[in-house]
């Protein structure tokens, strides 16, 4: 039940990081890991919630 919670928070943490990450044009390499970071977690949790029901 936990992951239910879970996933809307980290889609908005995860924006909310993006959106104030400062210069992605000269860290590119950073903005897409964390990018890639949030997708996968997302993911993570969404595998993991599929399993438990």
């Amino acid at each position: 039940m936990k992951n239910n919670y879970l996933i809307p928070i980290v889609i908005v943490i995860g924006l909310g990081t993006l959106f104030f990450f400062p210069e992605p044009e000269t860290n590119f390499l950073a903005y897409a890991g964390t990018a890639l970071f949030f997708i996968a977690l997302t993911i993570i949790l969404l595998i993991l919630k599929e399993r438990k029901q």
